[in-house]
């Protein structure tokens, strides 16, 4: 099953340092899908997304790096 995750995408949750906004992505897709000031809000819409789409996410620290995966 962790396989079929994988295959779909997964959902990351970045920080845009240009707008001061926590970004909502999906690999492989051109669009952010959301926006939210804080880092809690968009965890938060990103573990619905995820959970409905039973697809995994990644949330990356302000500088860039990985934070924790789920």
């Amino acid at each position: 099953m962790a396989e079929e995750k994988t295959k779909r995408g997964i959902y990351r949750v970045v920080y845009d340092s240009e707008n001061k906004r926590w970004l909502i992505k999906r690999d492989g897709a051109q669009r952010i899908i959301d926006s939210k000031m804080t880092k809690e809000e968009a965890i938060e819409r990103v573990k619905a997304l995820s959970q409905n789409q039973d697809i995994g996410f990644v949330v990356h620290k302000k500088d860039g790096k990985f934070q924790k995966k789920r």
